[in-house]
């Protein structure tokens, strides 16, 4: 009888979907870099330009 294989680091799904999405804000800050802005800085003026009002 074989050891059952138990999922590690490698195997974690939760780690997979984090280095991706750390690629991905890379890249998005890579192709924002002219601009002087990061990722998140381009998505928070995007949401307050699509806004229909100011609010606080």
């Amino acid at each position: 009888m074989t050891e059952a294989r138990k999922p590690g680091f490698s195997d974690c799904n939760n780690a997979t979907l984090r280095r991706a999405a750390r690629s991905l804000g890379r890249f998005y800050d890579d192709a924002l870099a002219p601009s002087g802005l990061k990722g998140t800085q381009f998505g928070l003026l995007f949401q307050i330009h699509i806004s229909d009002e100011p609010a606080m």
